[in-house]
């Protein structure tokens, strides 16, 4: 039986797992006896998800060459040197993690965006078939109900009755 874990508890780890003095999921699994895979999938669906940070109306916008920069600056540190250097540049350390992400996967969509999409997507299809399976209905009902209100003008006429 798996434990559930409270979405604060899954920040705090991923914030664990990114932040100052950031430990490896091996190590954390180890410190607080969650499972490394839990805590990896976790690190991976924090990364997929986009950044609150591009809807803050202070948000800085980087061009692709200041990004450029920033991920070739930072690529030879590690550890408390990186974090020092990303914060000296003004640059959170979930932005740099989503830019070198996208560095790697030569600018694509990460795996989870597209996964989500495709399911948007067929979501998408069958909702139009089932708008287009209604409006077909709809259509038939009102030739048919029409149809029979011809037939009942036909017959409603009145009828001499015989003596």
């Amino acid at each position: 039986m798996t434990r559930p874990f409270s979405l604060a508890f899954k920040q705090k780890m991923v914030e664990r797992l990114t932040g100052k003095n950031a430990l490896n999921a091996s190590q954390l699994a180890h410190e607080c006896g969650v499972r490394q895979q839990n805590l990896s999938r976790w690190l991976q669906e924090a990364r997929s998800l986009p950044s609150m940070a591009a809807n803050h109306p202070k948000a800085r916008v980087w061009s692709v060459a200041q990004k450029a920069q920033v991920l070739a600056d930072a690529s030879k540190l590690s550890g408390e040197q990186l974090t020092t250097h990303l914060e000296r540049a003004g640059v959170m350390l979930a932005d740099y993690e989503r830019w070198r992400i996208a560095l790697e996967e030569d600018g694509g969509a990460s795996a989870a965006t597209s996964k989500h999409i495709r399911k948007l997507e067929r979501e998408l299809a069958r909702k139009e078939k089932a708008l287009a399976e209604a409006a077909v209905l709809l259509v038939l009902k009102k030739t048919i109900d029409s149809y029979y209100r011809q037939e009942d003008d036909d017959t409603d006429e009145p009828s001499e009755k015989s003596s």
